[in-house]
């Protein structure tokens, strides 16, 4: 008895492909102008601004993590 088989993948045309690398392209292009976007917002700011800011994330998204963690087990 075979445990761990060797799964064939099928071979995907290069038509098939070729919506899923321009969808991945797109995806890159609106991440690097978003990006840019948020680093000409940060450009002005100091290091200790963007100390606090991080801080106040972090404990913001920690913060609604817990509390939903707690939620779930009410």
């Amino acid at each position: 008895m075979k445990l761990f088989k060797k799964f064939r993948r099928e071979v995907i045309p290069a038509v098939r492909a070729g919506w899923k690398s321009k969808a991945a392209n797109r995806l890159g292009e609106i991440q690097t102008r978003i990006a840019v976007y948020l680093n000409a917002k940060t450009a002005n700011l100091s290091t200790k601004a963007k100390w606090v800011f991080l801080v106040l994330v972090c404990l913001l998204f920690g913060g609604l993590s817990l509390y939903l963690l707690v939620r779930a087990f009410m």
